[in-house]
């Protein structure tokens, strides 16, 4: 299970990297003729393409093969094969520990950081509505109660036409829910903190939002609204804490190019909506493709049938195990089953149900269904990831809780060649040599004739006994 999750966190941490990247190469070409607001619509491109990427497919029907092992082989189960004993791996909990370290670290982080830019707002709160610092600029506050906050001398340091494109840049940050996009990249960032990429895609994020702000308000305002707004932001000195859930008029992002870019905001509306056209396409376009990339990861390998050749090792509570070899092929499904007797400590009949299935390279999936009881009751349903020839462990308990039964595979594909040999020929019957021929009987020699009884000359007297002497 461990391993299982950590897999599927370099999957998606994957993911984010190479949609970050693919979202900076198309930025490149929407930047100029589309403006602003298609380079930060194009960063749905990111949650889109991992969520495509961790959707469940279709399984496969898979063909079933039902070995009752206690008729086949009893006398083969019932002697006690010693399994080899194989240490359990400790580097999938180090990993997972210095993870969720990791982690909780940056999330606390986040959210010291967050507090420090709302305890700005607090002093104000007595005294009326809340505001921030002098020299400062307003900021939208909250997730689900949006609020704009303003700075204290924000009617004296701003004219009339600075404070009225400053509220509508925070107004076009209230209506998209910008603090709703941040809080989900603030907890993308949390999970994936090891991936250098995914705090380079945070900041790029950041800066595209405030620039696509920029392009909405100047889209609608006339040329001479230009000067005015880059001379706004020249004025805001901005705070010491950028927060994470909040959009402030001036984030870290370098002012020369976000005056620069001013430049390029000014763009028909026909192009705009051409421009946020061709994002949604691109979007879709990499969802359906991260969906059908992780789909042919995983069908060819359920498709392949390649024969595979699994050693299970079944253990109830400390009891000699049970060992039982298997050859299928990848993509069907094996079920043993196991009744109660003298040599385990089952109650009920146990059945397993297992199917290997080929991923890329040598790693393989192994999905196992363990019932028990009259009628069967489902124990568990692991899902293991593991290599050809490195064994995967189980545990569950029995259907009373009474037991605790050990489950172990061993994998191993055995190649097509090896599969395709035809069996060894048996060893050949030595050939005798004939036996001789027997002559004829009128060829043997004639046997002399046995003389009759009648003919032989009579016995000679017995000798007189010796007499007797007188006592």
């Amino acid at each position: 299970m461990i391993e299982q999750g950590l897999h599927l966190l370099a999957m998606q941490s994957l993911t984010l990297a190479v949609a970050s990247c693919t979202v900076r190469a198309l930025q490149a070409t929407l930047a100029r003729p589309y403006g602003a607001g298609a380079r930060y619509v194009a960063w749905l491109l990111v949650p889109v393409a991992m969520l495509a990427v961790a959707l469940p497919h279709p399984a496969v029907d898979a063909l079933a093969i039902h070995v009752d092992v206690a008729r086949v082989a009893p006398a083969w189960i019932g002697a006690a094969v010693p399994a080899q004993p194989q240490a359990p791996s400790s580097w999938p909990v180090v990993v997972v520990a210095a993870w969720a370290a990791g982690v909780l670290l940056l999330a606390a982080v986040l959210l010291r950081r967050q507090r420090g830019f709302e305890a700005l707002v607090k002093p104000a709160l007595a005294g009326g509505a809340p505001c921030l610092p002098a020299g400062a600029g307003p900021a939208v506050l909250g997730v689900w109660r949006r609020r704009v906050v303003l700075p204290q001398d924000f009617d004296f340091a701003f004219d009339p036409e600075e404070r009225r494109l400053m509220l509508r840049h925070e107004g076009v940050h209230l209506r998209r829910a910008d603090n709703a996009w941040n809080l989900l990249a603030s907890v993308l960032l949390a999970i994936h903190w090891f991936n250098p990429i995914a705090w380079w895609a945070w900041r790029c994020l950041r800066a595209d939002q405030e620039t696509s702000c920029d392009a909405a308000v100047l889209r609608e305002e006339s040329a001479d609204a230009l000067a005015v707004y880059a001379g706004a932001l020249l004025k805001v000195q901005g705070v010491v804490l950028t927060p994470p859930l909040a959009t402030s008029w001036r984030p870290a992002h370098p002012l020369v190019e976000r005056v620069r870019m001013l430049q390029l905001h000014r763009i028909t509306p026909a192009r705009h909506r051409a421009g946020l056209r061709l994002a949604v396409l691109s979007i879709l376009l990499a969802g359906f493709g991260g969906y059908a990339l992780q789909a042919g990861a995983s069908a060819p390998g359920s498709l392949d049938g390649s024969p595979v050749r699994t050693e299970i090792d079944v253990r109830v509570d400390a009891g000699a195990p049970i060992h039982v070899l298997l050859m299928t092929r990848t993509g069907e499904t094996a079920t043993l089953r196991e009744d109660p007797d003298a040599r385990n400590a089952l109650a009920a009949p146990l059945e397993l149900a297992y199917t290997v299935t080929r991923l890329k390279g040598d790693r393989l999936q192994l999905d196992a269904t363990v019932r028990q009881g009259a009628p069967l009751a489902t124990l568990g349903s692991p899902r293991v990831l593991t290599r050809d020839g490195q064994a995967a462990n189980v545990q569950v308990k029995s259907s009373d809780g009474a037991h605790e039964i050990a489950l172990s595979f061993l994998p191993r594909l055995v190649s097509a060649e090896m599969a395709a040999l035809p069996p060894p020929p048996e060893p050949p019957v030595p050939v005798l040599p004939p036996a001789p021929a027997v002559p004829p009987t009128d060829a043997l020699p004639p046997v002399p004739a046995v003389p009759s009884t009648e003919e032989l000359p009579p016995p000679p007297p017995a000798a007189p006994a010796p007499p007797q002497r007188a006592r």
